[in-house]
């Protein structure tokens, strides 16, 4: 090219023989042009998803870095965020929860900081949950480099286009919608995140990549194995499998899906600081504390409008909802308990917000009668699923850390227009044949029956976490003296008999879809060897399983109850006799729960649901003494991390720990 075949007489081939031939490529016609005085480079981490054009009417205001830099495998070997490294929502719930700014770390070279601007501080303010260390309003400032802003940010991920005809993007939203996505709709009959949320993906690259992340996540922790859905097959389609899936570094495919996830989330989280957040109709108003006990009032705005952003795919608030329901349950299946915390924290700050736009009633009810709950602002369906699966999150986090609940449990309208049916009471409305309103068509089906204990059961654990305080009486009233002990344990006894009575009201107004279908009762003839688990549970087989699941749920809240009894009190002459019956009567009615949780468990129900009881077995496994018992209970909580890459070692060890078992034991 540069004819190097022109060597001057005399002179060696590697002196100026080399200037001449250079001098040679260019003619008359080239064109030359000034050397630019700056010239910027960028670090490009995955050329081969880039476009091969940039796309103009893409909007500079979009670009953000990625927030974790995440290099390609070399020789085999890649370096993985660690978990408390990984920024997941910690940019939203450190802001929402601290004075300090969250800075994502760059990826790229940036120049001298920039000042955020804020509006006055609101707790539903997403400005503020963003940016909550400046007072001044200025919506409009970049969060990057304007040298950044000629990247494109489609440029860095895989193209919308194209992703779908990826075999490794359809493996993983296929392995979603099958499998890890049905887990979270369990108590969800619309099967919102297995269904829909595939669909939503497909043009929602937030969406796609967090769905991404959470499946490759769960084969990572399976060693590549994925079941065949839908039984015995002769050939599965090409997009069931992935190449050597056993020898793929799932984690590191995981870890960066969930990276671009991320940083799709917080530039969404900035884009929508401004007035424009909403796009369902937005409700003005005043609107107090959500952890305040009395009920929110609102009025309805002036304008209740429906506003279309310029790109509403990118600025709906229901599929970034979603899409942090998603990264939360992503922290939770490796028991990444500090990081799923950061992530349960900024999600229910998004909630927060999504109280101004129709999760709260427009009007705060006080109903005469049960007919008039339908008066009420209802979410949207998605709205509804994503919260019903971060208040199941939220329980657990709550009884996994001793804490409480984020939610409000005493704020009855937010529950009613969750979709519970509670009467002036605060009882959950019956849904059986006997005690319904078939006149007023009151009931409500298995999922929302389902979702009720999960209320009852935040309530019940926001109890416990409170001992004697007087939180206790004052449930999760922020403005009463917390941490205030000695409290008349009658009138703790009576608080544990109002939540015992909202738990009988519900169980009695159960369907006949909460009743086993076959119950196999434990061998005693010597017929099975003598540590088979037959011969010290049941096996017990609900055709629903959302209703085996709850069934297990409520067995677990009752041993939480009986448990956590106060004592009555000791003001009153009582005998020996008569305290030790009480307890006994306690260790029977335990017992009893516990072993129906492991006859449940022992009637192999599908993975949903198996990954759902490892808290009830864990109890269980407190309450029961014989040796036996316990093997089996160990045995069913290591199956569920084997078969499904759930994490239930932390309880295993806990459990052998509680017991003083060595590992020779196990």
């Amino acid at each position: 090219m540069n004819g190097g075949e022109d060597v001057i007489p005399g002179e060696r081939s590697g002196r100026l023989g080399a200037f001449f031939a250079y001098r040679n490529t260019f003619d008359e016609n080239s064109i030359w042009v000034d050397v630019p005085k700056k010239i910027t480079f960028f670090n490009v981490i995955d050329p081969y998803n880039m476009e091969t054009s940039p796309e103009p009417e893409q909007s500079t205001e979009s670009i953000l870095p990625t927030a974790t830099t995440i290099d390609d495998p070399v020789d085999g070997v890649s370096t993985y965020p660690q978990f408390e490294e990984a920024p997941g929502l910690e940019a939203l719930s450190t802001a929402a929860t601290t004075n300090m700014e969250y800075m994502p770390q760059l990826s790229v070279h940036t120049q001298s900081p920039r000042s955020f601007n804020t509006p006055q501080h609101s707790a539903n303010n997403l400005d503020f949950i963003l940016n909550p260390t400046r007072p001044e309003a200025h919506q409009s400032s970049p969060l990057v480099d304007h040298s950044l802003r000629s990247l494109s940010r489609t440029s860095t991920f895989i193209s919308d286009a194209d992703s779908v005809r990826e075999h490794e993007v359809a493996f993983l939203l296929r392995h979603f919608g099958e499998t890890t996505g049905q887990w979270m709709d369990l108590f969800d009959l619309g099967c919102y995140f297995a269904h829909h949320v595939p669909i939503l993906a497909v043009s929602n690259p937030l969406l796609k990549y967090s769905v991404c992340a959470y499946a490759a996540k769960q084969l990572s922790r399976v060693g590549g194995r994925k079941a065949i859905v839908g039984g015995i097959v002769s050939e599965q389609a090409l997009m069931e499998l992935y190449p050597n899936s056993d020898k793929v570094d799932w984690v590191y495919i995981s870890a960066k899906y969930y990276d671009r996830a991320i940083s799709l989330l917080v530039e969404e989280l900035s884009k929508s600081g401004g007035k424009d957040f909403p796009i369902t109709p937005s409700i003005d108003g005043h609107f107090n504390s959500p952890v305040n006990i009395e009920s929110p009032q609102s009025t309805p705005s002036q304008s209740n409008k429906r506003r279309r952003l310029s790109k509403p795919i990118h600025r709906d608030a229901d599929e970034t909802i979603a899409a942090a329901a998603i990264l939360c349950v992503y922290e939770f299946l490796d028991n990444a308990l500090h990081a799923w915390s950061r992530h349960l924290s900024g999600t229910k700050s998004l909630f927060d917000l999504a109280e101004r736009e129709g999760m709260m009633p427009l009007h705060s009810p006080s109903p005469s009668t049960p007919g008039s709950l339908s008066f009420r602002t209802k979410p949207s369906v998605a709205r509804r699923a994503t919260f019903w699966n971060f208040a199941r999150q939220d329980f657990l986090a709550a009884f996994i850390n001793e804490g409480q609940t984020r939610l409000n449990t005493e704020d009855w309208d937010l529950w009613r227009a969750a979709g519970l049916l509670i009467d002036d009471h605060g009882f959950v409305i019956s849904s059986n044949k006997e005690s319904s309103y078939p006149e007023l068509q009151m009931s409500m089906r298995e999922d929302m029956i389902s979702n009720a204990l999960i209320w009852l059961m935040s309530k019940i654990v926001n109890f416990i976490a409170t001992g004697d305080s007087i939180d206790n009486v004052y449930p999760q009233d922020r403005g009463s003296p917390t941490a205030v002990f000695g409290i008349n344990q009658m009138t703790l006894l009576e608080r544990w008999h109002e939540l015992a009575n909202e738990l009988d009201v519900w169980y009695q107004g159960l369907p006949d879809t909460f009743k086993p279908c076959a119950r196999l009762s434990i061998v005693t003839d010597d017929s099975l060897p003598k540590d088979s688990p037959r011969t010290v549970f049941p096996e017990i087989w609900y055709s629903i399983p959302m209703c085996g699941s709850t069934m297990q749920s409520y067995h677990f809240t009752r041993i939480l109850l009986l448990t956590n009894k106060p004592h009555e009190s000791t003001t009153k002459r009582t005998t020996v006799s008569n305290r030790l019956h009480s307890y006994r009567s306690i260790e029977m009615e335990v017992r009893h729960h516990s072993h129906e949780i492991c006859g449940i468990a022992l009637g192999r129900p599908e993975g949903s649901v198996r990954i759902h009881q490892v808290q009830p077995l864990f109890i269980a496994g407190q309450c029961l003494t014989e040796t036996r018992e316990r093997k089996v209970i160990l045995d069913l909580l290591k199956d569920v991390e084997i078969d499904l890459g759930w994490a239930t070692d932390y309880r295993v060890k806990q459990l052998v720990k509680d017991w003083n078992w060595h590992e020779t034991m196990i």
